[in-house]
């Protein structure tokens, strides 16, 4: 990695706390490294044991368009401290591997989250609630951050940094095939199949019911099918079942129609019969509205 003949070349430059430190390898670049005790007790110039680093970063690389360099200058050591541990604790929870680049992605979010906290700015309708279905374990992870900010700084951070730290997760997962513009995509496309049913039937949906949730993950696979431009091939649709829930759930099966001029126009999607069965199903038990012609 870093060393030359054996011999470590990496040099201390200045630490950001105990355990991540700026330093520069045999060629004069300069990296931030993290490791325990990489920065304790150090004085510019000192041998850095290679063995002791577990993960590096290029010193010129940016985080939100700011070099890595100036993010940690301004950012207390507790506020570093704490975002590795949250990362840490997400990936044990989570069983995966985040890429490197997470830790101060997610140390530079926390730091503004905190300042946001403070003056009480939040985030409303940040899609808490499709995030929280299309991933569940990632959610309940982002929860458990925050939980931990509360416990080791005090700092109680809104709601909406369920869902920013929910993203986080996702995108850091190196074997995650949906990326954090999938997410924000089909995010989008959920509020308007949502907005499309609640003005068919004139109610408003309950997030919290099972249905919901159940209604999200169909979604979810059907989106993700999408993406990958791999739809299922169908097999033959009995025209008699197609005929018994037009007939038996027409307002359902309706909405449905919407809903499949909906994605053909704006995203060039097409709604298969069994889909258009499946998701007209799900809005009747979504909906619970007495059918009527």
């Amino acid at each position: 990695m870093f060393s030359r003949d054996g011999v470590s070349t990496v040099k201390y430059i200045k630490a950001f706390n105990n355990n991540v430190a700026l330093v520069n390898d045999h060629s004069g670049l300069e990296w931030i490294v993290m490791g325990t005790g990489v920065g304790y007790q150090k004085k510019k110039g000192d041998p850095i044991d290679e063995a002791s680093i577990r993960r590096k970063f290029a010193a010129e690389d940016s985080t939100a368009k700011r070099p890595l360099v100036q993010v940690l200058d301004h950012m207390e050591p507790e506020v570093l401290d704490v975002a590795v541990e949250v990362v840490k604790n997400a990936e044990a929870s989570l069983g995966t591997t985040f890429e490197n680049n997470i830790y101060l992605t997610v140390a530079d979010h926390l730091n503004f989250a905190i300042k946001r906290a403070i003056e009480e700015v939040d985030y409303v309708g940040a899609n808490r609630w499709e995030v929280k279905n299309l991933y569940p374990q990632e959610y309940l992870a982002a929860q458990a951050a925050i939980r931990l900010v509360f416990d080791r700084l005090d700092v109680l951070l809104p709601k909406s940094e369920e869902t920013f730290f929910t993203y986080h997760f996702v995108n850091g997962q190196q074997n995650k095939k949906t990326r954090i513009e999938e997410t924000l995509k089909m995010t989008e496309v959920i509020n308007r199949i949502i907005e499309v049913i609640q003005y068919h039937f004139q109610i408003s949906l309950d997030e919290e019911s099972l249905s919901y949730t159940r209604f999200i993950t169909h979604l979810r696979h059907f989106f993700i099918r999408q993406f990958k431009q791999n739809p299922i091939e169908d097999q033959e649709v009995d025209l008699t079942i197609v005929e018994v829930v037009k007939s038996k759930y027409p307002r359902s099966y309706q909405a449905v129609e919407k809903i499949g001029r909906l994605l053909e126009q704006k995203y060039g999607w097409t709604l298969s019969p069994n889909e258009m069965l499946y998701l007209a199903l799900h809005i009747w038990r979504l909906t619970n509205q007495p059918e009527t012609e």
